[in-house]
């Protein structure tokens, strides 16, 4: 494979090795380039016969009976990788399959050259000499990327860009120049992964999620993940890749790092290792998608918070669309008589309002007592050392001592943070708990950063947008008091806690709400076909409720072309959770948007119950039966947090659709300088239109198990009768 740069002129380019992005090779000076060459040679000869390498790259040889992999029919590399014991239930496109079947045929050609039998041991240890493969493959990648990286950060600074989406494989074939790049991050990007400091080093690293797929994560994330001196995985589904969290265990075998796997499933007997809570959830699930990043660089300690909505599978996060928000945050400074600056250059800073009094004698904020509140609901109670014994205390590094998980994210300042936590955990929760989860604290959020912030307009108020991945079991109530409390327009004028008993015999007035749902065509063609959408659970006796027809929209427009598709995501299955209020003052303007884990159902959000019939009768609790977590941001929010020079009047927008004047940057200037009648904008990568197409009397809402005579898709699989 060579590569040629697209604006290099008659520049000579020597052949990009396999793993290296061709258009950044091709993009490198000469020298570089047959560095990289140079390297990729080594390593064959360390790793690999010349066979071996032939065998790696698909192709078939003399020596060797094996079929060429890019010749061959789905079912047959299928049945080939089944011999070879690795599963395919996650591997959905050809070239995915293909690259799989090549790495197994490596392994194996090495396998029969030793002598190796198949045994728990030997799988370890070949599992070992693939990750260490996989580091040598990372530096290398990370060496070559450096011109990138470099241009990403420079077009950062470009426009502040409070969340970003996950980059699909449509999102990785953009050329460098497109407008929309820099709102795409890899995971490894969004970790902290990014090759952008040889300097940093990583201490601890807390990973939530519901499924994870363990084989994915390591082949990812190496080697920088196993050089964390702790790290605590929850996760929610039950683990079809045991053997690859003894690999994990196997790869820090001497080094004094450890990582530990906790389970959680709410539905279990209360009380026991999957479920630390003292009652049993019958539909309780871990859902929470978050990491929690420890690295110290530049003699600075550091924790990254990571909010996403992505299952951590390849399918989730490099095909379909979800949708992340990171943010660092430094250790918090000691106390001194003199004012002093920030350690670290942060552009947010916390600015209270004279008249309160909230956290004005400590430390703390609203965002640290939301992390702290949802963390506690794990009881993980182990007390160790969470930095490496290198590590010496300071102003400007965390404590080697022994302590729990809650005191080591206490020592972080979060005060800079420019979202509100919006968390869901399992439990009855009393009023003086209400707004601490759930819909409740999302409503609570709202009020303080909208509602107080809104002035009245005689614009009638725009219906809330609600994009969601799954859909629960609700009544046309229900729906009615959700969407009723996250209304900016009527939650003040709701009280959740009495709404629900209401028994009016008046009809009850129209919804109003915009359900984005894809349709059964939307997923046939998306890129993965109707198996990709195995990964969005709608149920068709849910989705076809009566009541529900009227508020659904499309994914995407019906002509699917660039202007209304800027981030490509169109045929890119929406994983993500997306709630948000368009403003009715403000053209193409949003009042308040929440990235969250969070479906459309009573389990994750909540619902006012009577406690029992044991216990007061007029008590009356919070009923959530998920862990869940989410980010909430409004033009308020951002407005707290920003430098002074921005001023309060900032704008949240959908981007495009506007002119990039007066696009707020992240060290608080404006683009155009010479528009200043332009209110600061804050664009955001909203995945579809905020004006999303209804449903014609043609749409049929998607939903797994719906059967019906429906057409084949891309690789010809059908719904079936």
């Amino acid at each position: 494979m060579s590569a040629t740069g697209g604006n290099s002129g008659n520049k000579k380019c020597l052949t990009c090795p396999p793993n290296v992005d061709a258009e950044v090779f091709a993009s490198l000076p000469l020298d570089m380039q047959q560095e990289i060459v140079n390297q990729h040679a080594i390593d064959i000869n360390n790793n690999s016969s010349s066979d071996s390498e032939i065998e790696y790259l698909g192709v078939s040889t003399n020596n060797s009976k094996l079929p060429d992999v890019n010749t061959m029919k789905i079912k047959d590399i299928k049945s080939e990788l089944e011999s070879y014991c690795i599963s395919t239930s996650l591997m959905i496109e050809k070239e995915e399959l293909v690259t799989a079947l090549i790495d197994a045929r490596k392994k194996g050609l090495q396998i029969v050259n030793n002598a190796h039998k198949s045994s728990s041991n030997n799988s370890i240890s070949n599992g070992m000499s693939d990750y260490r493969a996989a580091a040598r493959r990372r530096y290398m990648e990370s060496q070559s990327r450096q011109a990138v990286v470099q241009q990403q950060q420079q077009n950062d600074r470009n426009g502040f860009i409070p969340y970003h989406l996950y980059a699909h494989t449509s999102a990785k074939s953009l050329p460098a120049s497109d407008p929309t790049k820099k709102y795409f991050k890899t995971l490894r990007q969004v970790i902290g992964f990014d090759g952008s400091s040889s300097s940093r080093s990583y201490q601890w690293l807390f990973i939530f999620n519901y499924l994870v797929d363990f084989q994915y994560l390591l082949s990812e994330l190496t080697p920088e993940i196993i050089q964390f001196r702790r790290v605590v995985v929850f996760y929610g589904s039950k683990n079809p890749t045991e053997a690859y969290q003894q690999q994990w265990k196997q790869l820090l075998a001497g080094t004094g790092n450890t990582v530990e796997f906790i389970r959680l499933h709410p539905s279990d007997p209360p009380n026991t290792k999957t479920n630390p809570l003292r009652i049993k959830f019958s539909h309780g699930v871990h859902h929470t998608k978050c990491f929690l990043v420890g690295y110290e660089e530049n003699g600075k300690s550091m924790c990254r918070v990571v909010v996403h909505t992505a299952n951590l599978v390849s399918g989730d996060v490099e095909r379909q669309t979800n949708s992340v928000y990171h943010q660092d945050f430094p250790l918090k400074q000691q106390k001194t008589t003199e004012s002093k600056k920030p350690a670290v250059a942060n552009p947010y800073k916390r600015k209270r309002d004279s008249s309160s009094s909230l956290f004005e004698d400590d430390d703390t904020s609203q965002f640290e007592e939301d992390m702290i509140n949802n963390l506690e609901s794990y009881y993980y109670k182990v007390r160790q050392s969470w930095c490496h014994p290198s590590m010496s205390s300071s102003n400007n590094t965390p404590s080697s001592k022994a302590m729990s998980w809650l005191q080591l994210i206490r020592q972080y300042d979060f005060s800079r943070a420019y979202v509100v936590l919006i968390p869901s955990v399992p439990g009855r929760h009393k009023a003086d708990a209400y707004n601490n989860f759930g819909y409740f604290k999302l409503r609570q959020a709202i009020i303080e950063n909208v509602c107080r912030h809104q002035q009245q307009s005689t614009t009638a108020p725009k219906p809330t947008i609600c994009q969601f991945s799954s859909m629960g079991e609700f009544s046309s109530k229900y729906l009615s008091n959700f969407l009723s409390a996250i209304d900016s327009s009527t939650t003040q004028n709701n009280n959740p806690i009495t709404t629900h008993e209401i028994k009016s015999k008046k009809k009850q007035a129209p919804l109003t709400a915009k359900l984005v749902l894809p349709t059964m065509d939307e997923i046939r063609t998306s890129v993965e076909g109707y198996n990709g959408g195995g990964s969005i659970p709608f149920r068709a006796n849910k989705v076809d409720k009566e009541f529900l027809q009227p508020l659904y929209h499309r994914w995407s427009h019906r002509n699917r072309n660039s202007t209304t598709d800027p981030f490509k995501t169109a045929r890119h299955i929406p994983h993500n959770k997306t709630f948000l209020q368009p403003s009715s003052t403000v053209a193409n303007g949003i009042d308040w948007l929440l990235v969250t884990s969070h479906n459309l159902s009573i389990t994750a959000w909540g619902q006012i119950q009577m406690r029992s019939k044991e216990s007061h009768q007029d008590e009356k609790i919070l009923f959530i039966q998920h862990w869940e977590l989410g980010v909430f941001m409004s033009p308020a929010t951002l407005a707290k947090m920003a430098p002074d020079e921005v001023g309060s009047d900032i704008q949240l927008m959908p981007y495009p659709g506007i002119d990039k004047s007066a696009v707020i940057n992240i060290d608080g200037d404006e683009e155009d300088d010479n528009d200043e009648s332009e209110s600061p904008k804050v664009l955001v990568p909203l995945p579809f239109d905020i004006n999303p197409v209804p449903y014609d009397r043609h749409d049929i809402p998607w939903a797994a198990d719906r059967r019906g005579n429906f057409p084949p898709d891309a690789f010809g699989y059908t719904m079936g009768a």
